[in-house]
């Protein structure tokens, strides 16, 4: 069974990779710097142009973009494009008085599909299967992100949103979902209210589920393997950064892969802003 969506990205070397992180990281650097007054101003007050950042290493030279900053910025202070070209926007999940505003153009909406099939992929999702989305329809970007990438790579997608959780296990049984994708606690929710009504849930189809949105351990991972009878699947992301697809994992289990042809991952000193060494928590 193929878990890999895109070969040519997914599989690069790492020299390959590096290049191509460059090569987008120097475009990204000077569209902002050109189209974003708050990213000039920034990086003028610290004696920096695009043009400084020859390596990746070089990152580690530009400031940060706090919180604060979104909030001063808000709504579309740091947006890179008209408003005219924003055909949806999104919110984080954070402070109800100023979350963060995200907005999509139409290639970036092209491009969150692409990677969240990557996701759905790596997770064992196929052209074949149904996937049933519980998480909730609305600002944050869970499930419309996993609805683009599910129907890229041909699933059959039940948009059924969250809540109702009778509903939500009628809709398994008769419409034959084989992928569930949502919230690890409402995956056990839902395992709890099937005992409470007695439906056997091994006489399901369901085989895989992807779970995100909240942390999770291993051993609730192997409660909702034992109680619904899938292989549970982690996803990580943030609604900022195109979630799903900018991490997730493969059969082996054994950690997140990053989207690196994409996204560019420092792990820090929460006090410091330094990086820390690999094994360090940060």
């Amino acid at each position: 069974m193929n878990e890999i969506w895109n070969p040519e990205y997914e599989t690069m070397s790492r020299a390959e990779l590096g290049a191509l992180q460059l090569k987008r990281l120097h475009m990204t650097l000077r569209w902002a710097y050109s189209s974003v007054p708050f990213y000039r101003s920034l990086w003028q007050k610290h004696g920096l142009h695009p043009q400084d950042i020859k390596t990746l290493e070089d990152v580690q030279r530009l400031p940060f973009t706090t919180k604060s900053d979104f909030e001063e910025a808000y709504p579309y202070g740091l947006f890179a494009v008209p408003l005219e070209r924003v055909i949806r926007i999104h919110t984080s999940t954070g402070s109800p008085s100023s979350p963060t505003v995200v907005g999509f153009t139409r290639g970036d909406l092209n491009t969150w599909a692409e990677l969240a099939a990557r996701a759905g992929t790596a997770g064992g999702a196929r052209s074949h299967d149904v996937a049933q989305i519980t998480f909730g329809y609305g600002l944050p970007t869970g499930a419309l992100g996993w609805q683009a990438g599910l129907e890229r790579l041909g699933a059959t997608v039940i948009p059924a949103s969250t809540g109702a959780s009778r509903r939500q296990l009628r809709v398994m049984r008769d419409y034959h979902t084989t992928v569930l994708v949502g919230s690890p606690f409402y995956a056990l929710r839902l395992a709890e209210v099937a005992r409470e009504t007695g439906v056997d849930l091994s006489e399901l189809d369901l085989r895989i589920a992807l779970m995100g949105g909240e942390r999770w351990s291993e051993d609730v991972r192997f409660e909702i393997e034992r109680r619904l009878g899938v292989e549970a699947r982690d996803t990580y992301g943030v609604s900022e950064v195109m979630a799903p697809g900018l991490s997730f994992e493969c059969p082996a289990r054994d950690g997140l892969h990053v989207s690196e042809d994409h996204f560019l991952v420092e792990v820090v000193d929460p006090v410091s802003g330094h990086l820390v060494p690999e094994g360090v928590e940060g």
